[in-house]
């Protein structure tokens, strides 16, 4: 008994390491179902922990039963031996490291050293499928001694342990790495692939197995809706999409050079002037960072005032005739709602809408 667990004389429960999540499953005292979730390593025990309201029913020497959940393990063997498979397509077609990867259960979150673009991943994903699914590799897994792989030490990727004993897991023609994690017998036990983040161009986000079945079960049927709403083939969605993204931005574009051009309009011709101060209000949508570039061309002496569809009010001043904060409270205590900021920039979201914004200005 350790840290609130239990630590055997013999185990088939890994522990966690090497970036894979340990297995779970329980320990069977006499038909008293101990349930172990988490298993870590500590020095050279290995230790299940079980929950602390089952601690004071089972004592050094008791002789109980384990049994891993075999699901659970074989969806994390799929998830490690992909994880190698990748990594060493990665390697071998352009030289780059594996950073750091995390295992779980038919999930995996890989990151390399340096990025690779969209096409170089385009290259080597087909035959990381390929090798999952219908190219059958074996696992070959051997136990040497650290002299025995000095021979070899130019053909292993990664990192050689200072261990005297040393265990390689081998894929032929593709990797030899050293590895203690547990993995299939066969490539093609991993099955399929979904990769669901390539961000950056070095982390990566995937699911195998029956997590990727499922995911691209989903995403099938999703698709199928998706083209008899939009009355476009299933194999043409993507390309559709990707126009509508094309034409998007264009719009956005345009929307961009319409807001710019009317704020132009509204700097040269104010909507009023209080104490002598000119005022421009105008009701636009654009990012606030364009509009403070855009009011640097205004002329002295200004208070701009952009309302928002929300409720929401911003304002600019260059003057401190008329200071944008204070100009700001009498409005939120008036229709209340938050807001904020300085004598050159403040914002608020009001809960009510005011009529008139100019016939209210006081400053």
């Amino acid at each position: 008994m350790k840290g609130g667990g239990v630590i055997l004389d013999r185990t088939l429960f890994y522990p966690q390491g090497g970036g894979q999540v340990s297995d779970k499953g329980k320990l069977d005292k006499e038909g008293l179902i101990l349930k172990v979730e988490t298993v870590f390593k500590e020095g050279n025990d290995i230790i299940h922990q079980i929950s602390s309201s089952v601690e004071s029913k089972i004592k050094i020497g008791d002789t109980v039963t384990g049994e891993i959940d075999w699901n659970y393990r074989y969806g994390l063997m799929r998830a490690h031996s992909s994880q190698h498979i990748l990594s060493a397509l990665i390697k071998n077609n352009f030289d780059i490291d594996t950073a750091h990867a995390t295992i779980s259960f038919e999930d995996i979150s890989l990151q390399i050293a340096r990025d690779i673009s969209d096409n170089q991943f385009k290259e080597i994903l087909s035959e990381f499928v390929k090798i999952c699914t219908i190219e059958n590799h074996e696992f070959l897994t051997n136990l040497i001694s650290r002299d025995e792989i000095k021979s070899l030490k130019d053909k292993v990727r990664g990192k050689v342990p200072n261990e005297g004993k040393v265990r390689l897991v081998e894929l032929k023609k593709y990797d030899l790495i050293c590895c203690g994690g547990t993995h299939v017998k066969n490539s093609t036990e991993i099955g399929p692939v979904f990769i669901y983040e390539f961000s950056k161009g070095k982390n990566f986000k995937y699911k195998v197995g029956l997590s990727a079945l499922n995911q691209f079960t989903s995403d099938n049927i999703d698709a199928l809706n998706y083209s008899r709403t939009l009355n476009i083939p299933a194999t043409k969605l993507i390309r559709n999409f990707q126009k509508q993204i094309e034409k998007k931005s264009v719009l956005q574009q345009n929307y961009i050079n319409l807001a710019t051009a009317a704020l132009k309009l509204v700097s040269q011709h104010p909507n009023t002037e209080v104490n002598n101060v000119k005022v421009g209000l105008i009701a636009i949508d654009l990012d606030y960072k364009l509009i403070q570039k855009q009011f640097k061309e205004f002329p002295e002496e200004y208070l701009l005032i952009i309302k928002e569809e929300t409720n929401k009010i911003h304002l600019l001043s260059n003057t401190d005739k008329a200071q944008a904060n204070k100009i700001l409270e009498p409005f939120l205590k008036k229709y209340g709602g938050k807001g904020g900021g300085s004598p050159y920039s403040a914002q608020g979201t009001l809960k009510d809408d005011p009529v008139d914004i100019l016939s209210e200005l006081s400053f």
